[in-house]
């Protein structure tokens, strides 16, 4: 990742890794909780901390965590099914959501002293997605009634930010796409007025971003507004192009952010 490269924080990428199985959870429970015991036992094997950059993987990772810690049976069933590859859950893993690494472990100071190109005069709403606060009995980053991590991080790069918990529709859209993608366009609506949406979970990314012209269609809303990863954002401060943060990829009208900052 070109932003954590040039902030100078040392990362490597995992290999052998899956799915954390989060989508399988209604429908087996089970092979749920076997997914991200697996993923868990892998990463583990590094023996180095872990950033996750998706709400559902460290959401999921948190829950089965918390499942296999309490329950001796379920930990001893899971570990003969993962001796079968060599590999065994010791639930010592330190894992942590890219926002909440930046939040905490980085940290506003030093991410504010790295900022070249400020956003002084903007306004976005920002957009945390629901599995980053919640469930809070499993234990979430950030306050499940205001989060604040998100807010914070926008905050630092001069703009204005204002919060919105509304769903962005990932949940139902499998099952049902009208109303997926009426519930994101009508998400993206609420920030018409905003100089775009702030994300930090792919599930957001997919309806508000990747869905955007459908999402519009189906809600009945015209306008242009951004949609793009916090990361993103702040790669654009620290002096990042935008191909450097994979702008060129996002499906929403972020040139008309682009086009603002004159970049």
């Amino acid at each position: 990742m070109n932003l954590l490269k040039n902030l100078n924080f040392n990362f490597s990428y995992a290999e052998n890794v899956n799915c954390c199985g989060l989508p399988l959870r209604s429908i087996n429970s089970y092979g749920w909780v076997y997914l991200s015991a697996r993923l868990m036992s892998v990463l583990e094997s590094y023996g180095k901390p872990c950033i996750l950059l998706c709400n559902w993987c460290h959401a999921s990772l948190t829950y089965v965590k918390k499942l296999l810690d309490s329950d001796e049976d379920l930990r001893s069933w899971i570990n003969g099914l993962l001796a079968k590859e060599g590999l065994r859950y010791k639930g010592d893993l330190n894992f942590k959501h890219i926002i909440q690494l930046l939040y905490e472990d980085i940290g506003l100071k030093r991410l504010r002293s790295n900022v070249k190109r400020g956003f002084q005069g903007f306004r976005f709403s920002v957009h945390p997605g629901c599995l980053y606060f919640r469930p809070n009995d499993i234990g979430r980053p950030d306050d499940s009634h205001e989060p604040r991590m998100l807010m914070d991080l926008v905050k630092i790069l001069g703009a204005d930010a204002e919060l919105c918990l509304d769903c962005c529709g990932w949940a139902i859209y499998n099952t049902n796409t009208s109303t997926g993608l009426t519930l994101a366009g009508n998400r993206i609506k609420l920030a018409s007025k905003t100089d775009g949406i702030v994300i930090s979970c792919p599930h957001g990314g997919v309806m508000m971003d990747k869905n955007y012209e459908e999402a519009c269609k189906v809600s009945g809303f015209k306008g242009d507004v951004p949609v793009l990863y916090y990361t993103q954002l702040l790669g654009l401060a620290i002096g990042l192009s935008p191909r450097d943060v994979a702008l060129n990829l996002n499906k929403s009208p972020v040139n008309v952010l682009t086009c603002k900052l004159g970049i």
